[in-house]
């Protein structure tokens, strides 16, 4: 009983952990590698990994930009996960501000979905609109 509380609690604390959010200057590129993906792996993990990957979606270190752009989202197929240059098309993007049909909003833990920090969904809708840079 004792490991399974810890994992819930370790799981819990993941989604709601401070996350260091890289700077990009305004009218700068976002790049997935550079800047996205720290933020992926801090909020994602848990849930995306080869193992036993939520969604058939992996998002480990190196593999979350061609899993994620272009590719079309298990729940909602006539979406892609990420359409560069097109947050409203993309299925991530209503999954990350809780605008979904299907599904809840990401991220989640044990306590339920939460939603991310302002700057955090706006470095998202930043790469998004600029054409989801790898």
């Amino acid at each position: 009983m004792r490991p399974l509380l810890i994992a819930l609690l370790a799981g819990a604390a993941l989604g709601c952990a401070r996350v260091e959010i890289p700077e990009v200057p305004p009218g700068a590129p976002v790049s997935y590698a550079q800047h996205l993906e720290p933020v992926v792996v801090a909020r994602c993990i848990a849930c995306h990994t080869r193992d036993e990957p939520e969604a058939e979606l992996v998002l480990e270190i190196g593999v979350g930009y061609g899993e994620m752009v272009g590719r079309a989202s298990t729940q909602v197929p006539a979406l892609a996960i990420v359409a560069p240059g097109d947050p409203g098309g993309s299925y991530l993007w209503r999954k990350l501000t809780h605008d979904v049909e299907i599904g809840r909003g990401m991220p989640r833990t044990v306590v339920g979905s939460i939603r991310l920090p302002e700057n955090e969904l706006e470095l998202y809708r930043r790469w998004i609109e600029g054409g989801a840079l790898p």
